[in-house]
């Protein structure tokens, strides 16, 4: 079973090949996540945290097609990103620009660390139906491998910050499965 951690930055994850862009400790591979160095149809599973949101708005939906040629037909697709409705409502709430940088525009610690697009649900889910994925939903990233082996990433960003009991999760996690029919790059 091949499973694909893309944009993996420092975190490994065990059984996947972990991908980034950058030579980072934790990946296995580095490519661009645009252009996966696998064959058509051979992967199982794909899971992308924190990554497409760093690819432009004329950049990302290639990336979802491009992920979804590399799955098998019926596999799953599971991806975080930064959820732009939660982080209006922080706003609204709390009234602090500050807190909410990072996740709107990145850490911009380096050339990679920059935010190229923001998504709503409607958003991503539209693309991921034209990139040919349906099944498309929200997960409970507590109910996933990551929740289950105690891995903390940014699937589970919350704010306040840890308070994954009664904070606001930040971040919009979406599940979908590749269609037999997966438009190609």
């Amino acid at each position: 079973m091949i499973k694909l951690h893309l944009g993996c930055g420092h975190i490994k994850l065990p059984g996947y090949v972990n991908i980034d862009i950058m030579g980072a400790k934790a990946a296995d591979v580095i490519a661009d996540l645009r252009s996966l160095p696998y064959p058509d149809a051979s992967v199982d599973l794909v899971y992308s945290c924190a990554a497409i949101e760093h690819l432009g708005r004329r950049e990302w939906a290639d990336a979802l097609r491009e992920w979804a040629r590399v799955l098998k037909p019926g596999a799953t697709l599971r991806l975080s990103t930064a959820d732009f409705e939660a982080a209006i409502e922080r706003y609204r709430e709390k009234h602090n620009l500050g807190e909410l940088l990072g996740l709107l525009i990145g850490g911009q610690k380096d050339e990679y660390d920059w935010h190229g697009m923001i998504f709503d649900f409607d958003t991503l889910a539209a693309g991921l139906d034209e990139a040919g994925f349906g099944k498309i939903r929200r997960y409970d990233w507590r109910k996933t491998e990551i929740g289950e082996l105690g891995i903390d990433d940014y699937s589970q960003a919350y704010l306040p910050h840890m308070d994954k009991k009664n904070g606001r999760l930040m971040m919009l996690n979406v599940e979908a499965t590749r269609s037999e029919s997966a438009v190609r790059p």
